[in-house]
Order: structure tokens, then sequence, then C-alpha cells
């Protein structure tokens, strides 16, 4: 009767550690999420939403003197979006939430809009920006990865 009673103690506490530990997974997973959220929407009312109101043609212009104060506006907003790009590429936020945030967005109409002052920062030969440029990368692999397998899908059941 006391063998069976440990037995039961022993798997009951089995059961109970196998949950804490399901559900610490489930909360830094879900924690993750939230602070991916957090951070684009802190990027986005710092940076992106500014950058967005200048016409690529503007950015061209602005490029061609490092002097000026847009410059350097336009300079501040791109280390936000390397620093967010680090905690990114570091697997601090999560990638997947990222790609469903940005697409479209931070990898096509953002870039375009500062490239030319990456460009021009990087004239010396470093890469002052190269966790955006892995970003992008990765961005890149995910929507060709994605689009192939949605045609795969579609051939499938088409």
């Amino acid at each position: 009767m006391e063998t069976a009673l440990s037995v039961a103690a022993f798997l009951l506490s089995l059961v109970s550690a196998g949950f804490s530990l399901y559900t610490f997974i489930w909360t830094a997973c879900r924690d993750r999420k939230q602070a991916t959220l957090d951070a684009f929407n802190q990027l986005q009312a710092q940076a992106l939403d500014a950058l967005s109101r200048y016409k690529i043609e503007q950015v061209e212009e602005i490029a061609k003197n490092p002097f000026s104060q847009s410059y350097k506006e336009i300079g501040g907003y791109i280390a936000r979006i390397e620093h967010f790009s680090v905690g990114v590429n570091q697997q601090i936020y999560d990638k997947t939430v990222v790609y469903e945030l940005a697409h479209g967005f931070l990898d096509k109409a953002i870039r375009k809009r500062i490239e030319p002052i990456i460009a021009t920062k990087n004239r010396s030969g470093h890469d002052y920006y190269a966790n955006i440029h892995r970003l992008y990368r990765w961005m890149d692999a995910e929507e060709a990865k994605r689009e192939k397998q949605q045609t795969t899908e579609v051939q499938q059941h088409g």
C-alpha cells in the first residue's frame, strides 16, 4: 500500500512538473511575441511613420548633403531600425511575428527610403547597417519560401 502511494505521488509529481514546464515554455513564447509587437509598435511610432512621409526622390536629394538636418534626422530613424534589427537577428524578437507585421512595408517601402542614406554612410566600405541588411535578406528569403509553398499548394489543389 505504501509503495502504491509512493508511486502515485511520484507520478503526480511528474505530471505536475510536465505541466509546469509546458506552462513556462508557452509563457516564454507568448512573452517573446508580445515583446516583438511592443518593439515594432515603438519603432513604428519613433521611425517608420516619419520615414514613410518622405518621398524616395526627397531622400535621394537629402543623401547628397550629409550635413543637412534632414540627413541627420533620417540617420536617427535608420539607427532605430538597426537597433530593432539587432533584436530580430539575435532572436530576442520573434521573426515570424516581424514578418507578419512588416512584410511589404519595412522590407519594401521603407527600404527604398533608407537605402540612399545607408549607401552614403557606407561609402567607406564598412556596412554600418549590417543588421538591417541581414534582416532584409531573411525577409526576402522568407517571402520566396512562402511564395514557393503557396505555388506548390495551389498546384496540388488546383
